[in-house]
């Protein structure tokens, strides 16, 4: 098995159920005043952290052009969010392929190699899903699923058809 192939599935998962989050969050729970950090904040955060931590440093870091600086006062869209999402996607496919594993995090904040620096990305994302779909489950009467690990089903059937 590619490691860099496991992580890319489990990056896209995570994605996707942060997705889900964000496309079935009512107007009422978006951007409600009685949360301290807003939903779209708080999705927008894993994905700045996400978008970060994908890159070899700090200093390769390029800001996402499709945002300027959210504030309180002045939140970010559900459709600018899901941008974001899809930007971060495409830097989960440009980045994660040519991963040094072994390498340092690139972060000196983050004494940890690549390879766990992935890990610790995908549970950040995870807990902010997490803690999304239960805001939307207690407020929004929203029901969301376990996304799919299509993206790893897609290619252990490739694999099996293409030995």
């Amino acid at each position: 098995m590619d490691a860099r192939r496991a992580i890319q599935s489990q990056y896209l998962s995570a994605l996707a159920m942060l997705k889900q989050a964000i496309v079935k969050c009512p107007p009422s729970v978006w951007d409600s005043p009685q949360d301290k950090n807003r939903f779209w904040f708080t999705a927008y955060h894993a994905l700045y952290y996400a978008h970060l931590y994908l890159q070899p440093t700090r200093k390769d870091f390029v800001r996402w052009e499709g945002h300027g600086k959210p504030t309180s006062t002045a939140p970010l869209s559900k459709e600018e969010v899901l941008c974001y999402l899809a930007h971060v996607e495409q830097e989960v496919a440009r980045q994660i392929p040519h991963l040094n594993l072994r390498a340092p995090s690139g972060f000196y904040e983050l004494r940890v190699d690549k390879l766990e620096l992935q890990f610790v990305t995908i549970r950040h994302i995870q807990h902010h899903t997490g803690e999304l779909y239960e805001r939307l489950g207690a407020r929004g009467k929203v029901r969301l699923a376990w996304a799919e690990q299509r993206h790893h089903e897609t290619e252990r059937r490739r694999r099996v058809q293409n030995p």
